[in-house]
């Protein structure tokens, strides 16, 4: 009984403390940016927050595991899923061509009479440069190098310091979490696995599956049990990021515990959490021609076998996690938020779905995934 209620107590503090303090920390961003000078750039960040609030909505629920600290995680986690969201936004807008559109996407002229290869290598340059913001974020010590120009090698550089002041707003407070340097090294680890995924995967559709390839053979011999695509997948998740400052803000964390959160959120959670954003997406980016990771599965049988080898692996780990019930609840919340997206019902998907549910062998989780198609229904989702 005290285990499913202190479920519903995260749920309800999630919806109704959680959830307000998150709009309001992207109302500041969205003011910031309104007092900017109009541009691209700040389209796309205005953009970037309007379609991508969800992720920071997810993110910050592990200012849950230390409330005392939530004044403190809650900034920076916003700030942290909105350079991602932002930067993810600049890689995916860049056009080959040269040719402008109406819907804003930004062009880069010099591109167009160069190779593949070649404009890849332009590209990835580019890409790494602009995230260099995500590990400055995450490098609270002042007497770290910092570059601050991060737009060194993008066709487009005036944003009204929005990048850098996301970044200085993540550093700010971090230097308050009291164990950072305890788990900065496997922050950093996951950040730059992150930098590596979005500087490979926005690259030409030709070779971009050769790259991300290429890229886990390095990788390979510690995560021999992963497919390449699950590696990349588990790669594009925030959420180890965001568990490992959670934990930074306790004292009490010991460097046993902090191994056994990396080892259970990366590659198991993160992964679970990137493949059932893909899974939902498969008949938008089949029309858009968009990299999904999921397509590089044999067929939806074998998508559905990996989603719960994942999902078993996952669950088993968090038995061995101190506050067990957070992250399980975190797992449950994860499969319920996306599979409770219409998306799922339109690609006549909802069989799979009810069976990812039923895979996690507890009926609250149905339960949950109600509660999500609810507040959808609301539009707090």
């Amino acid at each position: 009984m005290s285990k499913v209620f202190d479920q519903w107590r995260l749920l309800t503090r999630c919806v109704f403390s959680i959830l307000p303090q998150v709009e309001r920390e992207l109302k500041k961003w969205k003011n910031f940016l309104a007092a900017s000078p109009p541009s691209p750039l700040r389209r796309q960040a205005l953009d970037s927050i309007r379609t991508k609030r969800f992720h920071c909505q997810g993110g910050a629920v592990y200012a849950l595991l230390n409330p005392k600290a939530q004044h403190h995680l809650l900034p920076a986690i916003v700030s942290l899923q909105t350079i991602s969201d932002y930067l993810d936004n600049l890689c995916d807008r860049i056009t080959w061509n040269g040719n402008p559109s109406l819907s804003g996407r930004i062009t880069w002229d010099e591109l167009s009479s160069l190779s593949d290869r070649e404009k890849d290598r332009l590209m990835e340059r580019g890409f790494r440069q602009l995230h260099l913001a995500m590990t400055a974020a995450l490098t609270p010590n002042p007497q770290d190098h910092l570059p601050e120009d991060y737009y060194k090698y993008y066709p487009l550089r005036e944003d009204g310091g929005y990048l850098k002041a996301l970044a200085d707003c993540s550093r700010k407070h971090l230097s308050s979490l009291p164990v950072y340097e305890e788990v900065q090294e496997k922050v950093i680890f996951l950040a730059n696995l992150y930098c590596d995924l979005q500087a490979l995967k926005h690259l030409s559709l030709q070779y971009r599956r050769e790259y991300l390839e290429e890229w886990f053979r390095v990788h390979y011999n510690k995560y021999p049990f992963l497919l390449w695509n699950e590696f990349a997948a588990a790669a594009g998740s925030t959420l180890g990021i965001f568990v490992l400052l959670a934990v930074a803000s306790c004292r009490s964390i010991t460097a046993e515990m902090i191994e056994l959160l990396f080892q259970c959120y990366f590659p198991w959670i993160c992964g679970l959490h990137i493949l059932l954003d893909y899974f939902i997406d498969q008949e938008e980016d089949r029309k858009e021609g968009d990299l999904n990771f999921v397509f590089y599965y044999k067929n939806q049988e074998h998508c559905f076998q990996r989603l719960v080898f994942f999902l078993d692996n996952a669950l088993q780990r968090v038995e061995q996690l101190p506050d067990p019930s957070f992250h399980r609840t975190i797992i449950k919340g994860l499969l319920s938020l996306y599979l409770s997206d219409p998306k799922i019902k339109r690609q006549g998907l909802r069989s799979l779905a009810l069976e990812l549910l039923h895979s996690t062998g507890e009926k609250d989780t149905l339960y949950i995934y109600r509660l999500c198609r609810l507040l959808r229904t609301a539009g707090r989702l």
